[in-house]
């Protein structure tokens, strides 16, 4: 073993390094950074997101159950077992399909880092009879890559959408030229399904609603283009079952809608339609889909695999009874993987069906890699729906998430709320807004609210003419747009009263980003009024340790599977996270849940005013909630005045106070920051812990570190 690590280092130690351009969001300048000569390769493989497929206990299980069973009952029959293992990725089916009796196994990967790691994991397991193919199965040619035909199939092609990565061309080409007419496949088949339903949370992630004042009056409505816009067709993928229950309706029952059978030898259709009455459960708005499937893993269907939500999950009873965590939730009792999610499809045009027995109509179509929907109602549509796409700059420019943001109800009115004081403050004298940041629709709601003049910098083309079509839409005279600071004149700066952001930059991915808005500041600091009011006024990061229930699994080693040894992986992909991961990554936090295991800290203040303070911060905190750590959540909160009301907050943290040992419920529309404990060390530590932490701000340089410790509090004897 320590020899074929060895090998394993060796292979990726590099002599050269190399100088990459990277975008700073905080800066918003291009910086030179200095890599290593492979530093691609690192970034490959520590996103290639195997590692929470090997944590998918059940997926591991049922694929072992269905090669044994099948391998056993070719036995039986009297039939050689060769099989072909397709992406192998470690080798794990391959080694599984070893293991249960068959003659050969062949394996292909074209992800070459990954071949060359499932290579020395065969060699760690012995399971060198392997034969391994370092290319795509499409570039398999029998004779020259592989002696003969395989006659039994094992594969792991599937995405969320089931088709996304190809499965169906994969499958016909194996089938037409790698697979014998009798073969046998793993998995044989797949059903996928679809639920209609009406959601107020979820149609905020995808249409853009009017914007009113505190007292209710209309102040935006979106532009006509944005009504007529079908919207974007792509998935959005999301943990259904952690969707708050209260949020949706669903209108009826999951039903089937297309079926891939995977051993048949006939060619599988790249392109399909299905037009399925519906009968539905309850009257409403028909505004979206719920979409998931399940596979047979096996030819007689004895052995299911679903992607169900918890509320249509086959074995729910099941899962409950041998659950061995009762206080566990039920939503997280049906097995974690996210890898396999679920999928919600926005109905192009929201269908209204006050009466549930008036005939409906659910069109379901795909193509050779992905999805889409439409809805009618009374007769059946005669004509097939072409694949819809954004017409209204809406669904291009943003992301869910952050079209979720726009419509978001309390984090608006503390904004509106702001403005509104602002102006009354003002009384007589004209109120004049910069506003700093992409798409800040709340800008524009200062011009509605009666300032003199709003100017928005908006130097993005899409955002800015999404911006521009609701300013004349709504007839606001008193807007111009900016490409860039160095636009204003002197006399522009003179006559500033307010500077307003929400922040939000389209090059923004973790919360702290956001922070260009005070580089921006910094242009203008000694430019501006005395006077001028800047809001936010001030941004406090805070830090909360957590015990997450599934989510800290896609950076947890994997150590052993199903009895095989893959700590070779484990320490291939921890060599390139440390490489090419950030010790901070993105995640919206709702999605996965985790109980807090002490009180928030504040670990960073920032004073706008002040914004290039380079500043160093050191702390600890107690662990005051049994549980184990495995992971730190980040977020920032903004101040909108300098006073101590919550109503001058806006966070993107917990949306109610956070109770140590209690699940933390998160805005649903960012995400938030999470650096993972390493859990070799965390599982060393008995007793009480405390978190110590340090942060470093650079903020000229746009450079903000963290580090975080977990260590064991020695009590003093008496």
């Amino acid at each position: 073993m320590q020899a074929v690590l060895r090998i394993l280092s060796h292979q990726r130690t590099r002599l050269m390094a190399n100088f990459s351009q990277v975008l700073n969001p905080m800066t918003g300048q291009n910086t030179w950074q200095e890599r290593g000569d492979d530093y691609d390769y690192h970034q490959e493989v520590a996103n290639a997101g195997f590692g929470d497929m090997l944590h998918d206990w059940e997926r591991n299980q049922k694929y072992d159950v269905a090669l044994r069973k099948t391998i056993a009952a070719m036995r039986q029959a009297g039939k050689p077992v060769h099989v072909l293992d397709i992406g192998t990725g470690t080798g794990i089916l391959s080694m599984m399909a070893l293991r249960a009796g068959a003659d050969t196994v062949t394996a292909c990967e074209a992800f070459m880092p990954m071949a060359n790691c499932a290579a020395q994991i065969f060699a760690a397991n012995a399971a060198e009879k392997v034969r391994l193919i370092r290319k795509r199965s499409t570039d398999i040619e029998i004779g020259v890559d592989m002696p003969h035909k395989a006659n039994l199939l094992v594969a792991e092609l599937l995405d969320t959408e089931l088709i996304g990565e190809g499965a169906i061309g994969i499958y016909n080409h194996a089938h037409h030229h790698l697979l014998t007419e009798d073969a046998v496949c793993i998995p044989a088949r797949a059903r996928c399904y679809a639920q209609v339903a009406q959601s107020p949370l979820a149609t905020q992630w995808n249409s853009l609603k009017i914007l009113a004042n505190l007292d209710g009056d209309i102040l935006l409505r979106p532009p006509a283009q944005l009504a007529q816009c079908s919207g974007e067709a792509a998935l959005h993928d999301v943990q259904l079952s952690q969707m708050p229950s209260h949020s949706f309706r669903a209108l009826s029952k999951p039903v089937e809608i297309f079926k891939f059978d995977f051993q048949r030898k006939q060619e599988r259709k790249l392109q399909r339609e299905n037009v399925l009455r519906v009968e539905l459960c309850a009257s409403g708005t028909i505004e979206l889909v719920f979409y998931w499937w399940e596979i047979d893993m096996d030819n007689d269907g004895e052995i299911l695999l679903s992607c169900a939500p918890y509320w249509a999950h086959p074995e729910l009873k099941q899962l409950q009874l041998n659950c061995d965590d009762k206080q566990r939730p039920v939503a997280n009792v049906v097995p974690w993987r996210d890898h396999w999610m679920q999928a919600i499809y926005y109905i192009p045009k929201p269908l209204q069906m006050p009466d549930a027995t008036e005939p409906f109509w659910l069109s379901c179509y795909h193509d050779e890699y992905s999805l889409w929907f439409d809805a009618h109602k009374g007769q059946a549509p005669t004509k097939p729906v072409a694949r819809h796409s954004c017409s209204c700059d809406l669904h291009m420019t943003y992301t869910r998430s952050r079209i979720g943001q726009l419509n978001q109800g309390t984090r608006n009115k503390r904004y509106l709320g702001y403005l509104e004081e602002a102006l009354l403050d003002a009384k007589t004298e004209p109120v004049h807004i910069l506003v700093l940041g992409d798409g800040c629709q709340l800008g524009l709601a200062g011009a509605a609210l009666g300032a003199a003049t709003v100017r928005c910098l908006e130097p993005h083309r899409f955002s800015r003419r999404l911006l521009e079509s609701i300013t004349k839409h709504n007839q606001l005279t008193n807007v111009t747009f900016l490409d860039s600071i160095k636009e204003l004149e002197a006399k522009d700066l003179a006559n500033l009263t307010h500077i307003f952001a929400e922040p939000y930059f389209l090059n923004a991915i973790l919360p702290w980003d956001n922070f260009y808005f005070g580089t921006l500041l910094l242009q203008l600091l000694e430019k501006l009024p005395p006077a001028v009011k800047i809001s936010p006024c001030a941004a406090r990061i805070y830090a909360l340790p957590v015990e997450f229930l599934d989510l800290h699994k896609i950076r947890a080693p994997i150590v052993s599977c199903e009895g095989f040894d893959l700590k070779l992986f484990d320490n291939m992909v921890q060599q390139s996270a440390e490489e090419a991961l950030s010790l901070v990554e993105a995640q919206p936090l709702w999605e996965y849940p985790c109980r807090a295991l002490a009180q928030p800290q504040e670990i960073l203040s920032i004073d706008f005013a002040n914004f290039g303070l380079e500043q160093q911060k050191q702390g600890q905190l107690a662990l005051s909630a049994a549980g184990p750590c495995n992971g730190i959540a980040l977020w920032v909160d903004w101040q909108l005045v300098a006073n101590n009301s919550p109503k001058s907050v806006v966070s993107t943290g917990p949306i109610e106070p956070v109770e140590p040992g209690e699940f933390v419920k998160w805005d649903m529309f960012i995400r938030q920051g999470v650096h993972f404990i390493n859990q070799t060390e965390s599982t060393m530590i008995d007793g009480k812990k405390r978190l110590e932490w340090s942060t470093t701000f650079k903020p000229l340089l746009g450079d903000l570190s963290f580090t975080f410790s977990l260590n064991a509090i020695h009590e003093k004897k008496e």
